[in-house]
Order: structure tokens, then sequence, then C-alpha cells
């Protein structure tokens, strides 16, 4: 039987779950029929990365009940957050994400904003390559 603090943490992500404001509607419908990439990270957080093509965005949405197991973990285990980058809720999912696709593999995150307390859109920056080389005889 699970133990109280467990279904505790369950129950308050579950009820944050429905949490948006009016604004976030836009940015979570901009991301409707895209493809998504199942991300997971220490302690077993479950993450969906959605990318919409030729755009340096991410949609990180969290599972509602790994997204309380990994709370659980990380306060069980004594595993501070740490802010990262952008300080915005579920960047490691993002972070892990931009290992894991070979493409992204040298890019970073630049910001993120947190939409609900289970998806937060997170803003990448790729390094630029120049397109030519010139060479000059001297």
């Amino acid at each position: 039987m699970p133990s109280r603090p467990f279904i505790l943490v369950v129950a308050f992500a579950m009820s944050l779950s429905a949490c948006a404001s009016p604004s976030s509607v836009g940015a979570l419908s901009d991301y409707w029929g895209v493809g998504f990439t199942s991300v997971t990270t220490r302690c077993g957080g479950g993450y969906r990365v959605y990318q919409k093509a030729n755009e340096p965005k991410l949609l990180v949405r969290a599972y509602e009940v790994s997204e309380a197991r990994r709370s659980f973990c990380e306060m069980y285990n004594g595993i501070q957050q740490n802010a990262g980058v952008t300080g915005v809720r579920h960047e490691e999912a993002a972070t892990e994400y931009l290992a894991k696709i070979s493409t992204l593999k040298s890019c970073r995150l630049v910001s993120g904003t947190e939409i609900t307390a289970l998806h937060s859109e997170f803003v990448y920056s790729c390094p630029t390559h120049p397109d030519s080389v010139i060479m000059v005889k001297g």
C-alpha cells in the first residue's frame, strides 16, 4: 500500500493539472496536432516533448503520476532541484530532449515559461554555421 505522503503528492499534482490561465490556452493550442517524443529524467520523471517544425520552441508536458513520483523520489532522496538556465519547471526534460535528438545536440535552452503546473514552453538556440567560406589569397 502506498505511503500517505505519496498519496498526498499524487493528489496535489492531479489537482494542479487543470490549472491554466486564459492567456496560456493559446500557447497550448499552438501544439495541437504536433507529434511528441517521450523523455524520462532522473527519479523516473516522464514527459512528452512537442516540437513544431521550423521553430526553436519546445512544449514539455509532464505526466501527472510520474511527476508526483519524481517529486516524492527527489524529496525522499534529498535531491535538490537545480534552477538551471531558465529556472522554469520541467527544464530537465527539455535539456534531455535536446541531448536525445541528434540535430539538436549542440543547441541550448535560452528561456522558458511555465504555462501550467504540467506544461512549460522553452525557447532554444543553436549555433549558426557560416553558409560559405571566403578564402583570400594574399
